[in-house]
């Protein structure tokens, strides 16, 4: 298969560093790859902006002067408006700002970096990638509507109907949110109360009493649902560990 990667660090020793692992396995494993490198966050979104926006992974250094891996991470999800880039942060630090969790990042990987941690980080992108793009399907009288999941913020209750907010926008249909939570529960999604569907992606913050979503829309958590809350939410965790 063909991987478009991109790598964003102010340390052209390290950029090299990772190119030549990331080639190195490429050519163990027989994929095809396409390497572009920046060396500050700016410049790597002025050329996204300019319809070069097809990478499928980007490696991007936290601590870069002016506009670091922060900024381009976020400009990324935010200005770009693309969630399906994969991006692994690279730092040598070993605590990480909370606005990271915003960018919803595929794994970070500390400086020096070993080559088994970079083969990871591409092996599950990789997979992320061969998985093709599940669709939810929906009705609105004789209508049909597909929705790429991956798309899907969340499903909230609406009387008899059942609203879809995605990242482009709202829609409603007729429907019951306990069939939606059930449909979708192998896909990531997890029922945070009676009336609310969450795509566990776009979670930004947990704790036990809310979530907040990545556009800082804060659900809360009701206590009787906390504890099978929790438990979906560390189920769905393991499977990035």
């Amino acid at each position: 298969m063909n991987v478009n990667i991109a790598i964003c660090d102010d340390d052209k020793v390290v950029c090299d560093q990772i190119e030549s692992m990331i080639l190195n396995y490429a050519d163990e494993t027989s994929f095809n790859v396409k390497i572009d490198i920046f060396y500050d966050g700016g410049s790597l979104i002025d050329y996204m902006k300019n319809e070069h926006d097809d990478y499928d992974l980007i490696y991007l250094d936290i601590e870069m002067n002016e506009f670091n891996g922060i900024d381009a991470g976020v400009a990324i999800r935010n200005e770009l408006r693309d969630h399906k880039i994969q991006i692994v942060y690279i730092s040598g630090k070993n605590q990480y700002d909370r606005q990271l969790f915003d960018v919803q990042p595929l794994l970070f990987i500390p400086k020096p970096i070993e080559e088994n941690q970079l083969i990871k980080s591409i092996n599950l992108a990789i997979e992320k990638l061969e998985l093709k793009p599940k669709l939810y399907h929906y009705k609105k009288r004789k209508e049909y509507f597909n929705v790429q999941m991956e798309d899907i913020m969340y499903f909230e209750n609406s009387g008899r109907s059942v609203k879809i907010i995605t990242i482009d926008g709202v829609d409603t249909f007729v429907g019951n949110i306990k069939d939606v939570a059930k449909e979708l529960a192998p896909y990531g999604f997890i029922q945070i109360s009676q009336s609310v569907v969450v795509n566990y992606h776009f979670v930004s913050k947990y704790s036990r009493e809310e979530i907040i979503l990545i556009n800082k829309e804060k659900i809360a958590i009701p206590k009787n649902k906390r504890n099978e809350v929790r438990e979906q939410f560390l189920r769905e965790t393991d499977k990035y560990l």
